[in-house]
This record gives C-alpha cells, sequence and structure tokens, in this order.
C-alpha cells in the first residue's frame, strides 16, 4: 500500500456500476498490470501528465514555460516523461487544455461534500456510491474511512475490485462496512494470468473462494471479454466450471471497450495489446451459450 491516495476521477449519475443512479470514484494505482487495461491512467499510484493531441494547436506555450526541456514536438509522445517534474506549469498555461495532470488528492471531507450533493439522486433509485480504479483496496485506509461516512449518511457503497487485496486488512477494515462487491475474475489458467496480467492469480481466487463461503456481503462475479485473450472458448468454459462448483448463479459479462486506446498514448505508454473492434454478435452468440446456465445481464 500507499501512503498517498490520488483520484482520477468522478463521475457523477453513473449507471452501469451498481444499482440506481450512482456516483463512481476512480482511484488510481492497481497492483495488476493488464496488458488491456482499459483505465491505464489509473494504473500508476502516482501523478502522471496527459497529452491530448487533439486539443493541441502547437501554439508552443508548453515549450516556452517548461523549465526541463521535456517537450518536444518531434516526439512521439510529445513528452519526455524522463525530464518531466509534474511541476504542472505546462498544464497552467496551455490555452486549449491538451495537457492535464492526472491524479488529484482529496480529503474525506471534500470527496463526501461532492457525493452528497446528489443523495436525493441515490435515495429515489436505490444508488449509491461505487469506488473503481484502478484498484480501491490499494488504498485500504482511506477506503475504510470513506465507507464509514458512506455509512453514517446512509449511502450504498459497492467497491470494484480486482481481488489482489490483503485479506485480513479486507476482514478488518472493509467487510463490515461495503454493501456490494463487484470482483472481478479474468483469466482462470495461472500461468496465463501471470503474463497477462503481471500477478498471479492464486491469491485472487483464495480471496474470491473466501467471500463466497462467508456469504455475508453481496458479491459478482465479473468477466472482462477481452478479444483473443479472456474470450477464448477455453478460458470461459474453465471460469463457468469453477464458478458452477462454487454454486454461483449470477454473473457479470463485461464487452470490450476499445475506446481506452487513446488513453494509453495520452500517458505515453506504448500498446502492448491492440484490438480496435467491438465484440461481433457472433462471439457474443458464443459466450451466452457458454453461461447459459447463469444469470447476466444482456450485453
Amino acid at each position: 500500500m500507499i501512503d498517498k491516495t490520488l483520484i482520477v476521477d468522478i463521475k457523477r449519475n453513473a449507471l452501469d456500476d451498481g444499482p440506481g443512479i450512482r456516483t463512481l470514484i476512480f482511484f488510481k494505482g492497481c497492483p495488476l498490470s493488464c496488458v488491456w487495461c482499459q483505465n491505464p491512467e489509473a494504473k500508476s499510484p502516482y501523478l502522471e501528465l496527459s497529452f491530448d493531441k487533439q486539443m493541441c494547436s502547437e501554439c508552443g506555450s508548453c515549450i516556452a514555460f517548461c523549465t526541463q526541456d521535456a517537450i518536444d514536438f518531434e516526439y512521439k509522445f510529445r513528452i519526455d516523461r524522463s525530464k518531466c517534474n509534474l511541476c504542472g506549469i505546462c498544464v497552467e498555461n496551455c490555452p486549449n487544455s491538451a495537457l492535464t495532470l492526472v491524479g488529484k488528492s482529496y480529503s474525506i471531507k471534500e470527496l463526501m461534500e461532492i457525493i452528497l450533493k446528489d443523495k436525493i439522486f441515490y435515495d429515489n433509485s436505490k444508488g449509491g456510491v461505487t469506488l473503481s480504479g484502478g484498484e480501491p483496496l490499494y488504498h485500504v485506509n482511506y477506503v475504510h474511512n470513506l465507507l464509514k461516512e458512506l455509512r453514517k449518511a446512509n449511502i450504498h457503497s459497492c467497491i470494484e475490485t480486482a481481488g489482489l487485496y490483503n485479506r485480513e486488512k479486507f476482514e478488518e477494515y472493509i467487510r463490515p462496512h461495503v454493501d456490494l462487491i463487484y470482483f472481478d475474475l479474468k483469466i482462470f489458467n495461472p500461468k496465463l494470468h501471470a503474463y497477462y496480467c503481471k500477478v498471479s492469480n492464486e491469491r485472487i481466487l483464495e480471496n474470491f473462494e473466501s467471500l463466497i463461503k462467508q456469504g455475508v456481503i453481496e458479491i459478482l462475479p465479473r468477466i472482462p471479454l477481452i478479444p483473443s485473450i479472456t474470450d477464448t472458448k477455453e478460458n470461459l468454459r474453465a471460469l463457468a466450471e469453477y464458478l458452477n462448483i462454487l454454486n454461483v448463479k449470477k454473473i457479470g459479462l463485461l464487452s470490450y471497450n476499445p475506446l481506452w486506446l487513446s488513453k494509453s498514448e495520452k500517458i505515453g505508454i506504448e500498446h502492448k495489446y491492440f484490438h480496435s473492434e467491438w465484440l461481433s454478435k457472433e462471439k457474443k452468440k458464443e459466450i451466452k451459450e457458454i453461461f447459459s446456465n447463469f444469470t447476466f445481464k444482456d450485453f
């Protein structure tokens, strides 16, 4: 865990990440490094500089104000991040908002002030707040304090997790205060999981099984459908069999979204995986047949 907690984005009036109308909070930092990560700007726990070439008019203001000689229009990603000290001067002086700093610290009080603006919508729609990322459980102490405040305010809470967390800390600081867990199961084969996500899935599966056996918190396992990686017949059948053994009847299936590709370029990351198409109707039909014994929201 790290000491400083940064938040990438706060999305109000969200409808797809939990019941009802919700506020979706994206935490920065994740212990996994999936090659297809749809929120690459949330992988690192540290502040980053983002450049949007679509917004840039090449006026040269950033070059003029940069004290580190870190900006070059001829460079592929425009910014030499080995030189950049993240001072933010270029951001302040960009007339087109092409440059932004990714990550902002909020006190619990500041965050609750934003959340409470939509309390009436949570109450009327049986919605609430969803903590996403990145990985919210990378920031256990902060999330613990936030969950306590949400419970005091009678606001439903959901955590979206990749499952790689310290179980003892989870049991002490998180479980007593959260209402719903969305638990991602990506790849069942441990070697393939380590290859594509850079970490073993052993502790992830142990944590998932512990939650299922306890049966205390509502939990929804979700499977991201990544072309040629997680959506293969072998992987999906293995996950279906695994969930059947655990007597899980309800799942979430997450369609691949190719729009993340531009996000990586903005923070200067080369693509290690590239697939620019959405899931085909034929592939969706195949996936639905594999999970025909489960209940899931259509996708």
